[in-house]
Order: structure tokens, then sequence, then C-alpha cells
């Protein structure tokens, strides 16, 4: 594959992930050293790694996709081929554009405080539950078959939080919810469209609080994940921020929180958009 890219983008230089941080490493090494352009090869975690990476030096490196992962939610909102070699034509040939980035700060899971940058979207309940059941099953069948398995098994076990919930500095609200998103960007899950009104440049995050469904409602309803729809449903509120603020009314609670596909860590948790840091070219 790397001479067919490098017959389109010219000579590479390139470096391999073996573990979960690599890419982000990679990234913010090579854009602190003056690197111009940093193509991510790979999915969602990939791409949201390198965007931490390139805003962890400061931003000014752009950033590239050629999409090779499952999920391709990210793909889907810069409306990238599936095809490497169309996507790297798209970089070659493409205007680079700025868009926002999320950042959040959050509860790692060996304890400590941690901070990383997202590029589409971040969610904690139900989503993280199903993340991490999706990330460790096979997909033969594709990715959103992998993600909806998930989501079936997940509702045997998990059962709805209570949670704190503040924006832009108003008073915090009681919630006992089903899922939290605030995105950047439109898609999470293999392609549900869990924040249809997201835009990239906009300044805002778009926060969708799905409150206590039942398991026969999460059923009855999923569908609507895939068009959008499910914003005219009643047990659900819909608002744009910079910043929202969560935590666990039970201090002693577990509530995973995910960014990008990945789950990180845990609430409580701070979320905010910081407005065309980041720079993509496709």
């Amino acid at each position: 594959m790397a001479p067919a890219l490098a017959r389109v983008l010219g000579e590479l230089d390139s470096a391999f992930t073996t573990a979960p941080g690599d890419a982000a490493a990679i990234a913010r090494r090579e854009a602190a050293a003056g690197r111009r352009l940093i193509i991510a090869f790979g999915g969602d975690g990939t791409l949201s790694e390198a965007g931490d990476g390139i805003l962890a030096a400061g931003g000014a490196a752009e950033l590239g996709l050629i999409p090779r992962g499952t999920g391709g939610d990210f793909r889907r909102m810069l409306q990238l081929p599936l095809d490497p070699i169309e996507a790297a034509q798209r970089i070659r040939d493409g205007r680079s554009r700025l868009i926002d980035a999320g950042r959040a700060r959050y509860v790692a899971h060996d304890g400590r405080p941690a901070v990383r940058h997202f590029v589409n979207v971040a969610s904690f309940g139900f989503s993280s539950a199903v993340a991490s059941r999706a990330n460790a099953s096979p997909k033969p069948f594709g990715a959103r078959t992998a993600f909806l398995g998930a989501t079936l098994r997940s509702l045997v076990s998990y059962r709805n939080t209570d949670v704190w919930l503040a924006t832009d500095g108003n008073a915090r609200l009681r919630r006992r919810v089903l899922l939290v998103a605030a995105g950047n960007g439109c898609y999470f899950g293999a392609g549900m469209k869990i924040c249809p009104d997201a835009r990239l440049d906009d300044g805002a995050l778009d926060v969708i609080v799905i409150v206590d469904f039942s398991r026969l409602e999460v059923l009855r309803e999923v569908r609507r994940l895939y068009d959008g729809s499910h914003l005219r449903l009643e047990k659900l509120s819909s608002l744009r921020a910079r910043r929202l603020e969560a935590a666990p009314v039970d201090p002693a609670a577990v509530i995973p929180l995910e960014l990008d596909g990945e789950t990180p860590g845990r609430l409580p948790a701070t979320f905010e958009i910081l407005p065309g840091a980041l720079r993509v070219r496709a």
C-alpha cells in the first residue's frame, strides 16, 4: 500500500502504532518537530489520537485521513471515500479547512486526572458500555452490525444512572439518563446520527441528553438513531453549549465515558469546544 500511496502523495515517512496512545505520541512528536502534514491511516481512534497529538503540540500541523478502520464515523462527516487511493487523492487535491475540536478533562482508569482532545463525539452512559463491547468483539459482518449487536447485548446488564449536568456555567441539574452525548460531529457507533445538527465549525457542542429509557423503549426507538429522528422523542433534550460538566450523583458510581469510539476513563468530566483549533486536509 505504501508505494501506491507514495505515487499519489509523493515521498512519505511512516510510523506504525503498536498500542493505545502511540498515534497521539507520534503525531505530537512530529508536529512539534515542524511536520506540516500528518496523515492518519486507520479508523476513528487513530484519527482522534493523531488530532490529539497535533493539538497538544500547538495545532500547527494539518491532519489528513485515509480511512481503514471499522466505524468510519468521522469519515462520514468529511464525506471521504472508502478507497485509500481515492482518499489520498482527496488529501493531495483538497484545500485545508479549520474545524473545531473538543477537549475532555476526566478521570483515567488508574484514578488520575487526564486530558484528551476529541474531534467527533464524546459521550457517557450506555454508549460507553456499547463501545467497550463492540471494540472487543469480532466484526465479520461489519462495524454497523457489531455495534447494533453490542447495543442489544448491553441492554441485558446496563442500568440507567443519575448524574449532575451543567452547561456554560449554569446551575447544575440532576438527571437520570440512558446516555449523554456532546458532538462536534454528527455520528458515532458506526453510523448512528446521534447529533444530527452538529457542524464541525460552528464553535459549539451539540449536547443530546436521553433520559430514563426502558429496555423496551431502547429496542423500539434505536432505529431512529440512524436517521436523526430521535430528536423528536419526548424523553430527549438537545441544546448547544461551549462547555458541559458532568458528575455522578453517587460519588462511588463508576460511569465510563467514550471519546471518538474509545473508552479512556470515567466521570466526573468536563467537555469543552475549541473553535477553529484543528486544520484538516480533505
